[in-house]
C-alpha cells in the first residue's frame, strides 16, 4: 500500500479548487473578498460537520459517562471555533466589498443550511438534561448566535438579508436578550451566514418540564385552526379538531370557507412563519406550482396616483389558491399522531361556566345520528371565523361577551378567475392599491394552475357586479387603464364571486376574566381583517407562531389569558395597517375609526409617505416592510432616514407608463 503524502491525504487539490467566487477575475479585488467569504463559510460547514458527529453519537445514547464529557467538552469548542470564524470575518472582510457581491449569490442562503438546523434541534434536545456539559454547549451556541447578529448589523445595517429574510432586523426579533433556561426549549431562532438570512425555526423539540394542555378541541379545520392545532398538539395528550364541512382528498373550494374562490397572499412574515412552523410547507407549495413574486420587481403597484418603481428592493409573496395552502397544510398537520380531524360535525355551544370552559356540544351534519352530544375538553379553541358564535354562546352560559372594536368602510369586492397571456412588461401581475381619493382597488395574480385570480373592490354602492362582462367592465374605472386593457384580452373562467363582510373586527378576548380557563379564541374570531388587504394568511401562521413561543419558554402551563395575549399581540401590526388604511376612507365608521385632530396630522405625513414610496427606495423599503408584517407600523415615524426624506426632500415622480424593471 502507498503511504499518502500530506496533499492526498487531506485531498487539497479537490478541496482547493472548490472556492469558485461569482464575481469576474477582472474585479480583483471584490473577487478575493467573495472568496474570503467562501472559504470562511466551507470551513465553518466543515467544523460543523464534526459538531455534529459528536451530538448525534451523545443523541443515540451510544456513551458513558467519561464519554458524555469528552464529547461535550470538544463539540463546545468547536462551536467556540464557529464564533471565531464570525469575528475573523468582520475583521477582514469590509462592508463595501461584501455588498458589491452579495447580489450574486441571489437566494442562496443560511436558510439552506441542514446542518444548522441540525444543530439547534440536537442542542434543544439535550437541553433537557440539565447537566453542566450542556449548560455550557447551550451557552456557546447562544454566544454563536449574538456575535452572528453583530456581524450582521455590521455588514447590513438596515438592509434585507438575502434568502428573503429582512437581514438584521429579522434575525434581533428572533433573538432573546436573555438566555433560556437548562431544561426550557430555546426560543431562539437560528441563523447561518453573515448575509442576514435565517434558518426557519425548527420544530420545537419537548424539554423534561413542558406545559401540558390535556384534551383539545380546535373548532374549525381552515389554516388558523390546523396551525394553531399544530402548535398545541406538541403539548396536549389529543387535538380534536371539529369541522362542519366534508373534505375530500383533493384540494377544492369548500362552503365554510367563502374565502376559498378568492384571491389569497403569502406575506414575506407569513412564508418566514411557515416556514419556521412547518419546513416542509413551502418547499411543497413551490412543488406544487404556487407562484413565488418578487414585490414590487415582479408586480405593477400602482399607489397614489403613481406605479411604484419596480427597481426599489423587492420582497417575495407566494399566491397559490387557498384550497391548494389549506390541502397541503392539512396533510402535514395531520401527519401527527395526535391531531384527529372530525368532518361533518357542527358545535352548537359551549359546556361550563363563563370562566371555565369544559367542552363542547354538537351534532353531526349528514350522518344517521344527527342529535347533539357533548365533547369534554380541557381546552376549546375557537377558530371558526369571523361567523364566530362565542360570544354569543358565553353569553348563554350566563357571562358577558368580549368588549368589540370595528373599523368598517362598507368595501365589497368580487373575485374571477381567467385564462390569460401574462400582462405586458414582464409583468406577473397588478396590485392597484385603493385610498381615501381613489378608492377602487383591484388585485391580479398568477394560480398555481397557469390561470390567474382577479379581484376588483369598491366602496358601498360601488362594489364590481358578479356578471363576467360587467366586472371587466368594472375595471374600466380603475385609476389606471392596464389592468383593464390586459382583462379585455382574457377569458373567465367562470362567473365572478362576491363578498361584502369586510369590516376590521377584534373581539378583546383578552380584556376577559384574567383567570378564566378552558378557551382561546384564535384567527378572525378573535381579529377580523379587511381581506383586501390580503394579510389574514400571514397573520394566522404569526399567531401560531407566536402561540409555539410562549409555549416553548414556559416552565409549566401557561394561563389562557396569557396565551390570548400572545394571539392578540402577533395581530396588532396588521390590525394597525389596515385600521390605519380604512380609517380615512369615505363613509368609514366604528369605535376603533381613527378621528380627531392628531389622526389628521398623522394622515396627512402617512400621505407624503405615500409619495415618496414610488421613487424613494428608501421609504419604499420601510413602507413595504410595515404592509408585509416585517416593521411595525411605527416606524414609519420613529426612523430618521424615513423622516428626513418624507419631510425635507421632495418626491420623486415615476412615469405613467407600466413600470420596466
Amino acid at each position: 500500500m502507498t503511504c499518502p503524502t500530506y496533499a492526498t491525504y487531506l485531498r487539497l487539490d479537490e478541496l482547493l479548487s472548490l472556492q469558485q467566487p461569482l464575481t469576474p477575475v477582472e474585479q480583483r479585488d471584490v473577487s478575493d473578498s467573495e472568496r474570503l467569504f467562501i472559504v470562511v463559510h466551507q470551513a465553518s460547514e466543515t467544523l460543523l460537520s464534526q459538531v455534529l458527529v459528536d451530538l448525534r453519537h451523545i443523541d443515540a445514547g451510544q456513551c458513558e459517562p467519561a464519554c458524555y464529557a469528552h464529547r461535550s467538552n470538544r463539540a463546545t469548542r468547536l462551536i467556540d471555533a464557529l464564533e471565531g470564524q464570525l469575528t475573523l470575518l468582520r475583521g477582514t472582510l469590509r462592508r463595501e466589498e461584501f455588498l458589491a457581491f452579495r447580489d450574486r449569490f441571489g437566494t442562496a442562503s443560511g436558510l439552506q443550511s441542514e446542518q444548522f438546523r441540525e444543530l439547534f434541534t440536537l442542542t434543544r434536545r439535550l437541553a433537557a438534561d440539565g447537566t453542566g456539559p450542556y449548560e455550557r454547549l447551550g451557552g456557546a451556541v447562544r454566544r454563536w448566535r449574538r456575535t452572528h447578529l453583530e456581524l450582521v448589523g455590521h455588514m447590513l445595517g438596515d438592509a434585507p438579508g438575502s434568502g428573503d429574510t429582512s437581514g438584521a432586523a429579522f434575525l434581533a426579533a428572533r433573538l432573546e436578550d436573555t438566555p433560556p433556561r437548562p431544561g426550557t426549549a430555546d426560543a431562539d431562532a437560528h441563523s447561518a451566514g453573515p448575509d442576514g438570512t435565517e434558518q426557519p425555526r425548527p420544530q420545537h423539540v419537548r424539554t423534561g418540564r413542558r406545559p401540558s394542555l390535556g384534551e383539545v378541541v380546535v373548532l374549525g379545520g381552515s389554516v388558523a385552526g390546523l396551525l394553531t392545532a399544530h402548535v398545541l398538539a406538541r403539548y396536549a395528550d389529543r387535538v380534536t379538531i371539529l369541522e362542519r364541512d366534508r373534505i375530500g382528498d383533493t384540494p377544492a373550494p369548500r362552503p365554510g370557507v367563502p374565502q376559498s374562490r378568492h384571491t389569497h397572499v403569502l406575506l414575506t412574515s407569513g412564508i418566514n412563519a411557515l416556514g419556521a412552523l412547518l419546513p416542509d410547507l413551502v418547499p411543497e407549495l413551490t412543488a406544487a406550482g404556487a407562484p413565488r413574486l418578487a414585490v414590487p420587481g415582479d408586480l405593477g403597484v400602482w399607489l397614489g396616483g403613481q406605479w411604484i418603481s419596480r427597481r426599489n428592493p423587492s420582497r417575495p409573496i407566494l399566491t397559490p389558491s387557498r384550497p391548494l395552502l389549506e390541502h397541503h397544510v392539512r396533510r402535514l398537520v395531520l401527519a401527527h399522531p395526535r391531531v384527529h380531524l372530525r368532518t361533518g360535525a357542527e358545535v352548537t355551544g359551549l359546556l361550563g361556566r363563563p370562566d371555565r370552559v369544559t367542552g363542547v356540544t354538537l351534532r353531526g351534519r349528514g350522518t344517521d345520528r344527527p342529535g347533539p352530544r357533548e365533547l369534554r375538553a380541557d381546552l376549546v379553541v375557537d377558530a371558526t371565523g369571523r361567523s364566530s358564535r362565542t360570544p354569543r354562546w358565553l353569553a348563554d352560559l350566563g357571562g358577558t361577551p368580549p368588549a368589540e372594536e370595528v373599523v368598517e368602510t362598507g368595501r365589497g369586492y368580487a373575485t374571477c378567475v381567467f385564462e390569460a397571456d401574462e400582462p405586458p412588461g414582464d409583468l406577473r401581475g397588478f396590485y392597484i392599491v385603493p385610498d381615501a381619493g381613489a378608492p377602487l382597488g383591484a388585485i391580479i395574480m398568477p394560480l398555481e394552475d397557469g390561470r390567474w385570480s382577479v379581484t376588483l373592490s369598491g366602496l358601498r354602492d360601488q362594489a364590481p357586479p358578479n356578471d363576467a362582462d360587467g366586472f371587466v367592465e368594472f375595471a374600466h374605472r380603475l385609476p389606471h387603464p392596464a389592468p383593464y386593457k390586459w382583462l379585455s384580452t382574457a377569458e373567465p373562467a367562470g362567473r365572478p364571486v362576491g363578498y361584502r363582510h369586510t369590516a376590521n373586527r377584534r373581539r378583546r378576548y383578552d380584556r376577559l376574566d384574567r383567570a378564566r380557563t378552558g378557551l382561546l379564541v384564535v384567527g378572525d374570531a378573535a381579529c377580523a381583517l379587511n381581506p383586501v388587504y390580503g394579510q389574514g394568511l400571514s397573520v394566522a401562521a404569526l399567531s401560531a407562531l407566536a402561540l409555539a413561543e410562549t409555549l416553548a419558554g414556559a416552565g409549566r402551563t401557561p394561563s389562557v389569558h396569557t396565551l390570548q395575549r400572545a394571539v392578540l399581540h402577533a395581530s396588532r401590526t396588521a390590525w394597525e395597517v389596515a385600521t390605519g388604511a380604512d380609517s380615512p376612507m369615505p363613509g368609514a365608521t366604528g369605535n376603533a375609526a381613527r378621528t380627531g385632530p392628531a389622526a389628521r396630522v398623522l394622515t396627512r405625513y402617512l400621505d407624503r409617505v405615500r409619495d415618496h414610496v414610488p421613487g424613494d427606495p428608501v421609504v419604499c423599503t420601510a413602507n413595504r416592510d410595515v404592509l408585509f408584517l416585517l416593521a411595525p407600523p411605527h416606524t414609519l415615524l420613529t426612523s430618521p432616514r424615513v423622516l428626513r426624506r418624507t419631510l425635507l426632500t421632495p418626491a420623486v415622480p415615476t412615469p405613467r407608463d407600466l413600470p420596466t424593471p
